[in-house]
């Protein structure tokens, strides 16, 4: 299988650092501020692509990403099997991170990636970094919010209008933390029988969707360059947080 992807990650207009962080396959991108995105295109039968979000506050949140993200490139080999094996063994470590660091206690992130094996792939999140598909002109979002505006808009308690301007739309009901507790609150995993050709998946931080109306998301992967895009529109905006994305198109 044949995989274009363009990776990007900036720390935004208000933010003094970048706890965002990305793994493209073997590769790590970590407290970056990138001008333009990076593309690559590859060919294997194993695909891995991960966002972070990280919280915490300043040295806390870039260090919560890069933990788990590497403890989820260290484990690469048994992810697609055992996703959430993976993402508590990044925990584990969150806590023992803690240990030894007492004034971090409560560092964390939010994640989503995806993860093929052969023509059959996986969608996981935890947080309120999201997977999108993108097909036929629809934007399909793939991932679950973790938080409390999604529970929410899932018990019909307030309408989809609402989320983006609610005054908790930034509490979160599960991330991967480093506190007291022995598990992830919440994992969402979803399969993805097949994967064809022209498939194309946007993975992305809140910094990217908090920021992009959905039909501003759709107008930039419809365009010829459409990580371009994406960026010029981010680039019209507020940006008060940091934001990071991959775009993936199955080629075969």
């Amino acid at each position: 299988m044949k995989i274009l992807y363009n990776l990007y990650t900036n720390k935004g207009k208000v933010r003094q650092n970048n706890e965002d962080g990305i793994l493209a396959m073997d590769e790590l991108y970590l407290e970056e501020n990138f001008d333009s995105y990076k593309e690559a295109i590859i060919e294997t039968n194993q695909f891995l692509f991960v966002v972070s979000d990280g919280m915490g506050g300043h040295s806390k949140g870039e260090v919560a990403t890069k933990i788990v993200l590497e403890t989820i490139r260290e484990k690469k080999a048994k992810l697609y099997e055992n996703i959430e094996d993976v993402l508590q063994e990044s925990k584990k470590r969150l806590n023992d991170y803690i240990k030894n660091h007492s004034d971090s206690y409560g560092l964390g992130c939010a994640i989503a990636g995806l993860t093929i094996q052969n023509e059959n792939a996986k969608i996981f999140n935890v947080g309120d970094c999201r997977v999108y598909k993108y097909v036929g002109s629809k934007l399909i979002r793939m991932s679950k919010d973790h938080s409390v505006v999604e529970e929410l808009l899932s018990d019909g308690l307030i309408q989809e209008s609402e989320v983006r301007n609610h005054p908790k739309r930034s509490v979160l009901t599960s991330a991967i933390m480093g506190d007291d507790s022995e598990e992830i609150p919440k994992i969402t995993v979803k399969e993805i029988e097949e994967v064809f050709t022209d498939d194309v998946f946007l993975i992305c931080s809140d910094g990217l969707w908090d920021e992009l109306e959905d039909e501003e998301i759709k107008a930039s992967l419809r365009s010829e360059k459409p990580s371009e895009a994406l960026i010029q529109t981010l680039n019209q905006k507020p940006l008060k947080d940091n934001v990071s994305f991959i775009y993936l198109k199955i080629l075969f």
